[in-house]
């Protein structure tokens, strides 16, 4: 009995040891990761938690191109210099010791790859995470599939060659099936197979200005723009590769990457990507109307949560591997810890006050439209009028007109963003869910993702104070940057106060006028 009890106590002390150990940080360490995209946004960012976290890592392999003709080790090194690595570089100098750069683009055959990286990744990749993608929605056709479709590709044919692979991952978005009100965790039925990818690449390189945008349309279809008709089929090619590989291959589809909530730099505005230049647009006065409802979902998820996720899901599929069937993982807030655009106006009140920039052109203020057509009026209003009126002032003023090109770039971000502003998806993400009840203490303190602890006020304020510091504005500009914003603010009701006042006042000589008559 004694022997019994011992034995028991023996299992719990370990159960408390492993408890104190992040098996997930366990799993990284001696791996070879590659990653693709590492420059970008989110790619940066899983490059830091590796390096930050999982410290007894072996080595990153990363692949980058040529650029403007800067070299692959100046545009890292470059990337490094970035605040986002400031924690990681007091904490660890030394960390570029473990990342290697290797030429490689995705547009070119074989990766661009010479005999020697090549033979590199072969013989010591653990872990293939694909990040990199053309994301820019209006780039011609045939470099972006090029790139998205026909990259993925090669590196499927890499990762087949590999001696010691055990995941291969691949970073799609949750918007590729977006024709579904609810986008469930499955792989869906493409829109094209490759060979028409070929024969569209094909067509656009024939001729000097690309295929029309007619033309673009009809191919589209209900995937309404070439990213994510890109992203649709990538999937179908990751999904039959998956079905022989040996290894689990898993599509990763994240919503809306936002700054970071927590770590390695809270607020950290890395991104320039549509929604968050809109949002930036709306802190600073210069953005007053979109066509969407208040109570739409805005499906945003910070860029930690996405990361931390990323990389338990993979130290999931590995070690506790279900089926053999390649897997889909959503990563996304509406079904989890629901974002509306009421609750970002509200949220917005309180902090633009709190962490007004210098940089504010106007009051901030939101107006949602139902339709089109009262988006064009508005916008007018809103947005082309004024900057008329502001770019006349500078002139006068003998300085450099600013106002209608900063209005120009504003209507082209509206237009390409109206189809996922408008509307408003369920995007299931409970495979995801699913890893954390595997996670023990460790994991879940170091690679925390769980979406209901996150609040959506405390995460506004930290993006406010990521672009202050971003805009190189100290905590001691605040006073005077709450001064301008109540300025604006003044300035703002007592125009609306006239308008309102002269509307009524021409609304009672109509009225007047008429009974008099």
């Amino acid at each position: 009995m004694n022997n019994i009890h011992e034995t028991c106590q023996l299992n719990k002390n370990e159960n408390l040891r492993n408890n104190d150990i992040s098996q997930i940080r366990k799993f990284y360490a001696g791996k070879c990761i590659l990653l693709t995209g590492c420059i970008g946004f989110l790619g940066s960012v899983i490059l830091e938690k590796l390096l930050r976290t999982c410290v007894e890592i072996d080595k990153i392999y990363v692949m980058i191109r040529t650029k403007k003709g800067v070299s692959i080790e100046e545009r890292l090194k470059k990337r490094f210099e970035n605040g986002l690595f400031r924690k990681l570089h007091e904490l660890n100098p030394n960390f570029m010791e473990k990342v290697v750069p290797i030429n490689g683009d995705l547009q070119k055959t074989d990766l661009d790859l010479s005999p020697e990286d090549r033979r590199c990744l072969i013989e010591n990749v653990h872990i293939i995470i694909h990040n990199a993608s053309v994301v820019y929605f209006e780039a011609r056709p045939s470099y972006l599939l090029r790139t998205n479709v026909i990259g993925t590709q090669k590196m499927l044919e890499l990762a087949a060659e590999c001696n010691h692979l055990k995941a291969f991952v691949y970073v799609s978005t949750a918007y590729s099936h977006l024709y579904n009100e609810v986008i469930e965790e499955k792989f869906y039925p493409p829109p094209a197979d490759i060979k028409l990818v070929e024969d569209m690449i094909r067509a656009d390189e024939e001729t000097k200005y690309g295929i029309s945008k007619e033309q673009i349309n009809d191919f589209v279809g209900k995937w309404t723009n070439m990213y994510t008709f890109s992203k649709a089929i990538t999937e179908s090619v990751v999904e039959d590769f998956g079905r022989t590989a040996s290894f689990p291959c898993l599509v990763f589809r994240p919503s809306i990457v936002v700054p970071p909530y927590l770590e390695p730099q809270p607020g950290w505005l890395g991104t320039r990507n549509g929604p968050v230049t809109l949002t930036v647009g709306i802190y600073l006065g210069l953005v007053h109307v979109i066509q969407t409802l208040e109570d739409a979902l805005f499906d945003i998820i910070p860029v930690d949560i996405v990361t931390n996720s990323l990389l338990a899901l993979i130290w999931d599929s590995v070690l506790h591997r279900k089926s053999k069937e390649p897997q889909v993982y959503n990563c996304a807030s509406s079904d989890w810890n629901p974002f509306t655009y009421a609750l970002a106006i509200e949220t917005a009140r309180t902090t633009t006050y709190k962490y007004p920039t210098l940089q504010m052109v106007w009051y901030p203020f939101l107006v949602f439209v139902p339709n089109f057509g009262a988006l064009i009026v508005l916008h007018l209003i809103f947005h082309v009028i004024p900057a008329i009126m502001a770019d006349i002032v500078l002139v006068a003023r003998r300085k450099k007109p600013l106002a209608i090109s900063a209005v120009w770039k504003v209507t082209k971000n509206l237009r390409v963003l109206s189809r996922f502003i408008a509307a408003s998806w369920i995007i299931k993400s409970d495979n995801i869910r699913d890893v954390q009840t595997r996670m023990n203490a460790a994991d879940l303190k170091e690679f925390p993702f769980d979406l209901k602890a996150l609040d959506w006020y405390r995460y506004v304020d930290t993006a406010a104070q990521g672009f202050r510091e971003m805009t190189k504005e100290t905590p001691e500009s605040l006073p005077a940057a709450r001064k301008k914003y109540q300025r604006l603010m003044i300035l703002h009701y007592t125009i609306c106060s006239f308008l309102v006042l002269f509307l009524l006042s021409f609304l009672y000589r109509a009225l007047y006028n008429v009974f008099s008559y």
